[in-house]
């Protein structure tokens, strides 16, 4: 749609009236369209008509990296810095319109316009708890905000944040019918693959086993006959059994390529040597129909692979090959270098496949119509597996006729296993400043804190070589750290950097993913892994290893871990769009260092709060993302208790001054995690977990059901905590006590629901009722 409104010249004041038909009509236009951009112009001219002002700017926040972008009519974005403690971070740290008169000397966002403006107003734009954006007005000369004009701005910008949470909201319902299509359609293959599998595999079974039992009762009844052919008949039993295993392993080798869960055991091999030993392997079969084979590879080609994987690659299309060949064909491999990716084909002289069957030959169990003479065995899996190997080393596999017939099977994969050339140029920006190496270094150190592990290693992408080297550790041993490298898509490391997804492992000797000895420097076979994302590019990956306790890590720790990391890289995304502000690096330190100082000095919330709060979230049907963010800020929410920590550490009652600190210290919680949060969601939990059900909590004073669900969760697993644990100045409580007293407070001082809650984790966990 178009936007009516035009920008009018300054003159006298409007009418109410008037200024309430221009909202109405703004509201109009805002509900009829669904474009972000003329949402904007609309809600940002409708204001600078309403209150005279010489013009607008709209501000988008991403709520995930605290990123500030503004937003052009036409819907492009651009990075914004706004000013040091200026009027945007005020509106957003406090969720409260600014309006400077100019009347007193104030910073006015200079970057964002021609002239800086006399007078400025600056309006948040949150709806439902979340920060949209930021609406600016600017004014030439100095002027006073009266009521009016305070009411019609705020009400332009509420009826903007709802406008920006409608596309938010629609475009997050497209993802998740986009997702529920998928999911019904995977259901529904998966439903059709489980009927063609057991259809196969019945299929499959049928035939050996029914030669076993034949064989077997063969030589049962001529067991008294000398002459009986019992060697023939134990190499035919021998023969089905060995076409069991095969089928048995297909399947399991299949199921782990499709789930991502086979991690590659890299090395660089001579393709030329592996080529040979695999065609020798398959000689006999080779000779038996008298195919031979024309062999062209590169000479010197070196290719980065997992051998057993490509082995087994070039098994089934040498072996699919040699059965559809005629008798005395010739199969031919061929195989060189094209750039970063080397390129191989296998090419049949069998009676090809039909054109419409091409896009289906690499499904599971599909068949394609060919018109060979005599039947091929097989499970049907081969190309299915084949295109996984392919897919696992980041390359494709696809087939093609060869004129005038047979097939030629080809695929391409890298030379070498390295991250993609945009996570190399992002790492090149990272790795070249010093302030960002510090900010790792201190990440490093509150990793090892929060989750009480003794060792932690950060692995970044070298910008030069595309592989990951340890970039910043606590706890190694040995010489030359910086040397020690992974390729991407190898090991725990590697993996991670590939699949982009953070990893628990429980014991690295008996995970089916890995299954390799511990190393003497770790004493526990549990570790962690998650991955540094910037930008949408894996940068890098947190290795987490022995935790202190001697137990193994778990979800709870893996949740939490994950959350820090995704804080961190926000700063780092905040980072690379300003770099000539160095105090987003700076603040993000400062903020870090407090969480590791707190962790250290156990003040903070452990693995048994961040456990306790999920499980009770959980129990309270809330959804399982909303519970493990309510899981990450029980680890954080304290850690206002930093600057008042030597005040209140003694032994005895607190006194007046000690009291009005720690009734404080959610503010100060909020403000010094600032610079890594910006969910206002998480700012809200932290300022709820100390009010009371009956409203005489703080700092707010909300009551009943005003206090946000996960704030009231805090509050319960934070006294019982508090109760079991014992603080400085007071001795720790027997669980049965704590819970007593919890209920005793449910309807005064805790949601009774959130209460009963907690108490059914903790009895359920502990084995019986108090």
């Amino acid at each position: 749609m178009s936007v009516a409104l035009t920008r009018r010249t300054p003159g006298p004041d409007l009418e109410p009236a008037e200024g309430l038909v221009m909202v109405a009509q703004a509201l109009l236009a805002l509900r009829s369209t669904a474009d972000v951009g003329t949402a904007c112009a609309v809600a940002g001219l409708c204001a600078m008509r309403a209150l005279e002002a010489n013009d607008y700017r709209l501000l988008r926040l991403d709520p995930r990296t605290g990123a500030v972008r503004t937003l052009e009519e036409s819907g492009v974005e651009s990075p914004c810095l706004p000013e040091p403690d200026g009027p945007v971070e005020h509106v957003l740290r406090e969720s409260l319109s600014r309006f400077d008169d100019g009347h007193e000397e104030s910073l006015r966002e200079a970057g964002l316009w021609l002239e800086v403006p006399a007078a400025l107003a600056t309006l948040p734009l949150c709806s439902a708890g979340h920060a949209h954006g930021v609406l600016l007005l600017s004014f030439s000369s100095p002027r006073t905000f009266s009521a009016a004009d305070r009411m019609v701005a705020q009400t332009l910008a509420d009826a903007l944040a709802l406008a920006l949470e409608r596309d938010v909201l629609r475009r997050s319902a497209l993802e998740e019918r986009q997702r529920a299509n998928q999911l019904e359609q995977r259901l529904n293959d998966g439903e059709e693959t489980s009927s063609g599998l057991m259809s196969v595999v019945a299929h499959e079974i049928r035939s050996p086993l029914t030669a076993i039992k034949a064989y077997t009762e063969a030589m049962l009844d001529n067991l008294a006959n000398p002459h009986a052919p019992r060697e023939r008949f134990l190499g035919i039993i021998n023969d089905e059994c060995d076409r069991l295993t095969r089928l048995v392993t297909d399947i399991l080798d299949l199921s782990r390529l499709e789930a991502g869960q086979r991690p590659l055991r890299l090395a660089r091999l001579n393709l030329e040597s592996l080529v040979r030993e695999t065609l020798d392997g398959l000689m006999p079969q080779a000779k038996g129909r008298q195919i031979e084979f024309d062999l062209d590879v590169e000479k010197d080609l070196l290719p980065e692979c997992d051998p057993d994987l490509l082995r087994r690659l070039l098994v089934n299309l040498v072996g699919n090959a040699i059965k559809y060949s005629p008798p005395g064909g010739t199969v031919r491999i061929h195989a060189q270098t094209r750039g970063e990716e080397w390129f191989a084909f296998v090419q049949d002289q069998g009676p090809g496949i039909p054109a419409e069957d091409m896009p289906h030959v690499f499904e599971r169990f599909f068949r394609a119509r060919q018109g060979s003479e005599h039947e091929v065995e097989g499970t049907g899996l081969g190309l299915a597996i084949s295109r996984g190997i392919a897919e696992l080393h980041g390359g494709r596999i696809w087939v093609q006729a060869s004129p005038p017939h047979g097939s030629r099977f080809c695929f391409t994969m890298p030379v070498r296993q390295l991250a993609t050339p945009r996570a190399r140029r992002l790492a090149r920006q990272v790795w070249t400043r010093v302030d960002l190496r510090e900010l790792f270094d201190h990440t490093v150190e509150m990793v090892a804190a929060t989750m009480d592990a003794e060792i932690v290693s950060l692995m970044l992408v070298d910008p030069e070589h595309g592989d990951l080297f340890i970039a910043s550790s606590r706890g190694l041993e040995g010489q030359n750290l910086l040397g020690r490298r992974t390729s991407v898509r190898s090991g725990v490391a590697g993996s991670v950097a590939a699949w982009g997804r953070p990893l628990l492992v429980n014991n690295i000797e008996t995970d089916r993913r890995f299954r390799r000895l511990n190393h003497p420097q770790y004493k526990t076979k549990s570790l962690l892994c998650a991955p540094l994302r910037v930008q949408g590019e894996v940068l890098g990956v947190f290795n987490v290893n022995n935790k202190n306790a001697g137990t193994a890590f778990d979800e709870d720790d893996l949740s939490v871990l994950s959350a820090l990391i995704e804080r961190v890289a926000g700063a780092v995304e905040r980072a690379i769009a300003h770099p000539e502000s160095p105090r987003i690096v700076s603040e993000a330190v400062d903020a870090v260092r407090s969480v590791t100082r707190l962790k250290r000095d156990h003040l903070l919330g452990g693995h048994d709060v961040v456990h306790l709060a999920r499980a009770t979230a959980r129990e309270l049907n809330i959804p399982d993302p909303d519970a493990d963010l309510i899981g990450y800020v029980a680890s954080v929410h304290d850690v206002g208790m930093t600057r008042m920590h030597e005040r209140v550490a003694g032994p005895g009652a607190l006194d007046r001054e000690q009291v009005q600190a720690l009734t404080r210290h959610p503010e100060t919680s909020v403000e010094i995690i600032r610079p890594l949060e910006y969910l206002n969601q998480v700012r809200d939990l932290i300022l709820s977990h100390h009010e009371r059900w009956d409203g005489r909590g703080y700092p707010r004073g909300l009551k009943g059901d005003d206090i946000p669900l996960g704030g009231r969760v805090l509050a319960v697993v934070d006294a019982y905590d508090s109760m079991t644990r014992g603080r400085a100045h007071r001795a720790p409580r027997p669980r049965e006590e704590a819970i007593a007293e919890l209920r005793r407070a449910a309807g005064a001082q805790f949601d009774p629901q959130a209460v009963e809650a907690l108490v059914r984790v903790v009895e359920r966990e502990s084995g019986g009722a108090s």
